[in-house]
């Protein structure tokens, strides 16, 4: 228990680091005018898109302590402050409404997988990063459920993967649930698993 605390402690403080990040720019620039002008270009938009994702994985986390009773006001604490520099990051994308819009609905973001209704639908696994049940059949994801993946025994939400390794940390951790070792990301890339680069800050976390 204290292993995944500290990983999740680790995987939250660099959630928010992103997410403050993004903040800090937005607010940088001197005029409303200028701040949408950059949300509206493409790549204003894969930045946002980019920061959304990272932002999902913190939800996961939530939802992953819930499943597993993990209680701790550190990790509580962590979670407040992701939530109101995601709110003022909001108030930030509101200059832009058509980049508002593009965010999925709060509703959809609530990442705890449902109890199997039926012996078909079982949870077998837990992802490494954020700890949320992943089930043993892809039938059970819900249709805005992103892939995931098994690497060496150990189970990962590619998007976890993703931000874990170019924001974190150059090793994926291991699942304590796993048998798998730990991962470093030259072994992830040279597996047939292809990550993509949606880390908004490259590596520069």
């Amino acid at each position: 228990m204290e292993s995944d605390i500290t990983k999740l402690k680790k995987c939250l403080e660099n959630i928010y680091k992103v997410i403050r990040r993004a903040n800090d720019i937005l607010c940088s620039m001197s005029q409303p005018s200028i701040c949408s002008e950059v949300l509206h270009s493409s790549q204003g938009s894969t930045y946002i898109s980019g920061v959304l994702e990272v932002y999902r994985v913190s939800k996961r986390v939530e939802g992953g302590m819930r499943t597993l009773n993990i209680t701790s006001e550190m990790l509580q604490h962590s979670l407040r402050d992701i939530e109101l520099s995601w709110n003022n990051l909001l108030a930030f994308l509101s200059l832009c409404p058509t980049v508002l819009q593009m965010l999925p609905p709060v509703s959809t973001l609530d990442c705890r997988v449902p109890e199997p209704v039926s012996s078909l639908v079982q949870c077998s696994a837990h992802c490494g990063i954020c700890l949320t049940q992943i089930p043993s059949t892809t039938e059970a994801l819900p249709v805005t459920q992103e892939d995931w993946l098994t690497h060496k025994g150990c189970h990962y939400h590619t998007s976890c993967a993703n931000f874990w390794l170019n924001c974190v940390d150059p090793e994926l951790p291991k699942n304590e649930d796993d048998p798998g070792g730990t991962v470093s990301m030259g072994e992830f890339h040279n597996s047939s698993v292809i990550l993509s680069s949606r880390c908004p800050m490259n590596g520069e976390c």
